[in-house]
């Protein structure tokens, strides 16, 4: 599909036959083997002259295709690399330098192959996007293989009818000129590759420097490269020339095949000689060779030039008599030269022939791009109204959109927004597309094209459809990245004349961020005659203020009388993004109780407390776990400020936080977050749902202890039973510590070393290093040869080495070896916690001598994640 030529029949004769996109493993076989012998008298060539968008390299007159991404793994050392080398070669392809670098060119090529031959064999086209892409993955690798070299250079002609003729040539140069600096080795293929792309391209030049060119590179021309040379005089009108060609390929005895007529009848056509076009069909005949569906097409194309709808009508009706015939593909190159020519009238005659065989939209796809890129879109319109799919869509009463492709070529090529407007009513009002408006304005924003999309707009608005704010965010975000203040303006006055007010996303995110400052940007829009006492100005203010962490600056004015009524949600975002830094303890908690009790930050009807709470919630939420525990002592603070300003949150919102500082192991914070609860009351039975839940159960194992003590009897289980509901992870109450070392000092001679671990480990939950360091002392005086475990004894460690009790801690690290505690993973995860959080607040000496006697004791073996710490705690200084 990429790149073949015509094949030939027998000796001098083209039989016309043809391949579109597929045939079978026998002929794809014979076509590599032919590409690849210069001297077989039944050789591939090229067909080059009759409307070079739509030539047909390869066409099946009984509609048989394949693909050649099929035999892409199984032949890409063999067939596919033949595939890529000269047709004309002779002998064996030269051998690579190394094994290594053949196999890896191999299989970039059968990459490529693959790449190209899908977006051929789906669209009929590729996109230069994917082209680039290609070639830039090739020349990154430095070793550019001769066929990659062909693979490219071939698809730089009419596979690109988005691009113009001129800026696909100039894609085949650079081509050319990067892949032979990088050492490509050029054969004929390649010039012939070449001069093919120049054809389909249209590109002028000089035949006689070509061969020039090919002489110095020490290349020689064969019977393909005089075969298009000819092709190229007579695109010219140069029949000279061509003439010169023709009779040096005679003196070299090399056969005169169907394409060199065909390429004549171009040359007397351009030259204004229909006579001697037409007559080069007998001339044919009379050296043998019967005119095939090329050369008719040829003709055809010659009298399309010329505007003589007579004339193709009739020699249209004369093909159509004989046992051949012309596919959709060959009207179209009719209508293609009809429209260059400048005979836009007739072809809605042409296309009344067209049968919609298989493959008719993809082709007429292509078509249209063509006409488009050639501004001849008006003939594309007509041709994208035949598209058979889109009016059976339209029968069956869907919503078709098959015009996209058409609306964003249109806006590529830069046509006129009346001319869009136009071919968007005529779909809309034919039903062969949805919403035209709505696609066209997304292609024009998507391509940055301000002036087209505002004129889209305009219409829009005249016809009723509403115009977003954030229609404007594609044209606002380059000058946002570019810092460009003026463009931002031109944009927003866009903005003003379709009445469309800017939102709080819209100033926040794209406008006060292209200015220094927001004073500069609140002096630059009132200038411009932007209002900027808007909610959505004033909001976006709040939340530029807040998202750089000025939080006095942001109090100063959320505190004015003249600030409007903006609720809390516009933004929450931004304010906890600026709390997260917690540099500015006191301003958060002035910000925290002005939302607390002022009406302005709460939509109406929503009370004010719930609404702090859940933005509570959320800056816990929203802060990862190193944060958290980077900033425990500032959030500590926090908090308790927000008590003495008797700001509360309900219970539901307490448990969320608690379960965030449980999984990120900063427990100690539970009971600071506890204590602004609003009704610690109820947190009693609410934490489980009913009275009789933990905290009944704690009441009532209380009551029993009395009982069991004013009759004299024994505590046994009970006692126990209490010591461990008190200390349950989920019962956070302060009092709870208190009253649980209360029923210690009772029931001294009832403590066992399972009380004394949980004892243990409330006092580290709640921060209380010395009396858990007097527990675990008592402990070992009772029992030297009970342990703790793992997970306790790290709880421990980190509660004595935050408060720099860190010989204590090594003590307790040293009793882990001796009593041969098992090391779990979790308790490799608290082990990293705790130097972590030492880490963060740039404790270097405290991470040092853990990681010393951690790593000799052998407690653990030292890793990354262990040793990273140490890294960030000199970070942090």
């Amino acid at each position: 599909m990429l790149g073949g030529e015509r094949q030939e029949g027998r000796a001098g004769v083209d039989t016309g036959t043809n391949v579109v996109s597929t045939t079978s493993r026998t002929a794809f076989d014979k076509f590599v083997r032919l590409e690849n012998n210069g001297k077989q008298k039944s050789e591939l060539h090229h067909f080059p002259i009759q409307g070079p968008e739509y030539e047909c390299d390869y066409r099946v007159r009984h509609g048989v295709q394949f693909s050649l991404s099929s035999y892409s793994s199984a032949w890409s050392c063999s067939t596919l690399r033949y595939y890529g080398t000269a047709p004309e070669q002779k002998g064996l392809v030269k051998e690579e330098s190394s094994l290594g670098l053949r196999t890896k060119q191999a299989q970039q090529f059968d990459w490529a192959l693959a790449k190209l031959d899908s977006s051929v064999r789906r669209t009929g086209r590729v996109t230069k996007t994917l082209l680039q892409r290609i070639f830039y993955d090739i020349c990154r690798t430095g070793y550019p293989s001769g066929n990659q070299a062909l693979l490219l250079l071939r698809s730089c002609g009419s596979l690109l009818p988005e691009l113009p003729f001129s800026e696909r040539t100039e894609l085949a140069h650079r081509v050319w000129e990067k892949l032979e600096e990088l050492g490509a080795t050029y054969d004929v293929s390649h010039y012939n590759a070449l001069l093919k792309v120049y054809l389909q391209n249209e590109f002028r030049f000089s035949p006689t420097d070509f061969l020039a060119k090919m002489e110095a590179a020490n290349v020689q021309p064969n019977r393909v490269t005089y075969q298009r040379l000819i092709a190229a005089y007579c695109q010219g009108g140069d029949i000279e020339g061509a003439s010169k060609i023709l009779a040096f390929m005679k003196s070299k005895d090399l056969p005169i095949t169907e394409a060199v007529f065909n390429s004549l009848v171009t040359g007397h056509s351009r030259v204004g000689d229909m006579e001697s076009a037409a007559n080069i069909l007998s001339v044919m005949s009379g050296a043998g060779i019967e005119p095939g569906p090329d050369t008719y097409l040829a003709l055809l194309c010659a009298y399309a030039e010329k505007g003589d709808l007579a004339k193709i009508k009739e020699t249209i009706d004369r093909v159509e008599n004989t046992d051949m015939s012309l596919m959709d593909r060959d009207l179209m190159q009719i209508i293609f030269s009809l429209a260059k020519a400048g005979h836009q009238q007739h072809v809605p005659e042409i296309v009344e022939r067209m049968r919609h065989e298989r493959g008719y939209v993809p082709d007429a796809m292509n078509l249209c791009l063509s006409l488009i890129t050639q501004g001849f879109e008006d003939t594309a319109f007509t041709v994208l109204k035949t598209f058979p799919s889109l009016q059976a869509e339209s029968q069956n009463g869907d919503s078709p959109d098959l015009g996209n492709f058409f609306l964003r070529h249109c806006v590529n090529m830069d046509k006129s927004p009346e001319k869009l407007v136009s071919f968007c009513k005529d779909l809309k009002d034919s039903n062969l597309h949805s919403a035209p408006l709505q696609f066209a304005l997304y292609c024009a924003l998507d391509s940055k094209k301000t002036a087209m999309a505002v004129e889209l707009m305009k219409t829009m608005k005249e016809e009723g459809l509403p115009i977003r704010p954030h229609y404007f965010w594609p044209l606002l975000t380059q000058h946002q990245k570019d810092k460009n203040a003026s463009g931002t303006l031109e944009v927003l006055k866009a903005m003003q004349e379709l009445d469309v007010l800017p939102d709080v996303d819209t100033y926040s995110n794209y406008v006060l961020p292209s200015f220094p400052s927001v004073d500069t940007a609140r002096a630059a829009l009132k200038d411009a005659g932007c209002a900027v006492d808007t909610n959505g100005f004033v909001s976006a203010e709040v939340r530029i203020e807040a998202a750089r962490g000025n939080l006095s600056g942001l109090l100063s004015l959320m505190s004015s009388p003249a600030f409007p009524v903006i609720d809390l949600g516009a933004f929450r975002g931004s304010l906890i993004a600026g709390f997260k830094g917690m540099d500015d303890v006191e301003s958060m908690v002035k910000i925290t109780e002005l939302l607390y009790n002022d009406a302005r930050f709460s939509q109406a009807g929503v009370d004010r407390a719930e609404n702090v709470a859940y933005f509570l919630y959320n800056l816990f939420d929203g802060m990862t776990e190193v944060e958290l525990q980077a900033k425990e002592e500032k959030l500590r603070e926090y908090l308790n400020q927000l008590e003495k300003k008797n700001i509360t949150i309900p219970v539901n919102i307490y448990r969320g936080i608690r379960n965030i500082l449980d999984s990120y192991h900063v427990p100690e914070l539970i009971k600071d977050v506890l204590a602004i609860v609003d009704n610690k009351e109820n947190i009693r039975a609410s934490d489980t749902g009913s009275p009789r839940g933990l905290e009944g159960k704690v009441v009532n194992l209380e009551n029993k202890l009395e009982e069991l003590k004013s009759q004299g009897k024994p505590p046994g289980g009970v006692f126990k039973q209490l010591i461990s509901a008190l200390c349950a992870e989920e019962n956070m109450l302060p009092e709870n510590l208190s009253r649980a070392l209360e029923l210690k000092t009772q029931y001294e001679e009832e403590m066992t070393p399972s009380c004394y671990a949980l004892l243990i480990n409330l006092c580290c939950r709640h921060d209380n290093p010395d009396e858990a360091l007097n527990l675990k002392r008592e402990l070992a005086r009772k029992d030297s040869e009970v342990a703790l475990d793992a997970n306790k004894y790290m709880n421990l460690v980190r509660v004595l080495a935050k408060h720099g009790k860190l010989e204590e801690a090594e003590d307790i690290l040293k009793e882990m070896k001796e009593k041969d505690v098992a090391v779990k993973d979790t308790t490799v995860t608290l082990l990293f916690h705790t130097l972590n959080s030492a880490a963060l607040k740039g404790d270097s000496t405290t991470v040092r001598r853990l990681q010393d006697t951690i790593f000799t004791l052998g407690l653990v073996s030292p890793s990354s994640n262990l040793c990273s710490p140490l890294v960030t705690a000199y970070l942090e200084k």
